[in-house]
């Protein structure tokens, strides 16, 4: 079975970015990050929402396994916000995952919709706002947790600048459910990152395996990450898992598979390890499945609520 998708939708996911032996940092090599402590450390001023669950106490721990903060942290901090990065890396996670689009004048705007009602005080696409539009929006608006000051719409140089030399980074690129793949966006992220010496901390990753692709073709020394939903992993099932994970190298030339972790299986991320790619999952927020994702051998893990992973892997 050929794997199939159009532009904007069946995009394979995971969010993660981790470089196992090579740091998978989901995202790969990255600099020491900050001592772990035991709970979140909020910024001055900026309160932190208290983990989602209690683990249960055992004695296993998986300190190799990485924690990769999604969005900095959603169920800690307003999401994709300078805060919610600052909060993750405090907690002292192996790396922060964020997303990406382009804005109106081409700018790398970090948000997960391509609309601002979610999670903002405005309305419309990023695609119709130039950034200095963006930039007036609280991002922090329908952050529910916990009372947050204002946290304006970053961009994808202030979230890199911020994490530079503290944790490596996950960046995903989006496309746009109307347009479809941004026009350039693969070529920018590549430049911003490169501007700063940051190959080594980065990992790019998408549903959409040609924006993977494109990546590798233009700057091959990034590592990249094919993420894969529910869907696109229940399909799959009706082949042989080694044969999937070929048919995704094939297309993607990725080095990462990163499954959605409600259909990820024992059997596909043994295949993935067969074939020299890493495993990152994506999202995992209960002490359970947290701990069945460790017993089966991923390599990263992607939560909302880091201060829960860290404990559940004895980090």
């Amino acid at each position: 079975m050929r794997l199939s998708r159009n532009r904007s939708s069946l995009r394979l996911v995971i969010a993660l970015s981790v470089l196992g032996a090579e740091v998978l940092v989901l995202a790969g090599c990255r600099t020491t990050a900050p001592q772990p402590t035991a709970t979140s450390v909020a910024l001055p001023d900026m309160p932190t929402a208290a983990p989602t669950s209690v683990p249960t106490p055992t004695t296993q721990t998986w300190p190799e396994i990485l924690t990769v903060a999604h969005r900095g942290g959603a169920a800690l901090a307003p999401e994709n916000t300078l805060g919610a990065f600052a909060n993750a890396i405090s907690i002292g996670v192996d790396m922060v995952e964020c997303d990406v689009h382009l804005s109106k004048d081409g700018e790398l705007v970090v948000m997960h919709d391509p609309d601002l009602t979610r999670t903002t005080d405005g309305r419309g696409f990023i695609y119709q706002m130039n950034l200095s539009e963006l930039a007036g929006l609280n991002a922090a608006a329908k952050f529910r947790a916990a009372a947050w000051p204002v946290e304006p719409v970053p961009t994808l140089g202030q979230v890199l600048d911020l994490v530079q030399g503290k944790t490596s980074i996950q960046i995903e690129i989006k496309v746009e459910k109307f347009l479809g793949r941004y026009t350039g966006i693969e070529q920018k992220v590549i430049d911003a990152v490169t501007a700063r010496g940051m190959v080594d901390d980065v990992v790019i990753i998408s549903f959409d395996f040609p924006t993977i692709a494109e990546v590798k073709k233009l700057d091959p020394r990034f590592k990249t990450g094919a993420l894969m939903s529910t869907v696109d992993l229940n399909q799959s099932s009706k082949n042989p898992y080694d044969q999937y994970v070929e048919e995704i190298i094939q297309q993607t030339n990725a080095d990462y598979i990163m499954p959605s972790s409600a259909a990820v299986s024992d059997l596909l991320i043994k295949a993935a390890h067969a074939r020299g790619l890493k495993m990152g999952v994506w999202t995992v927020n209960t002490a359970g499945e947290m701990r069945r994702m460790a017993e089966w051998g991923v390599d990263a893990i992607t939560t909302n609520d880091s201060v829960l992973l860290k404990q559940v892997l004895g980090k």
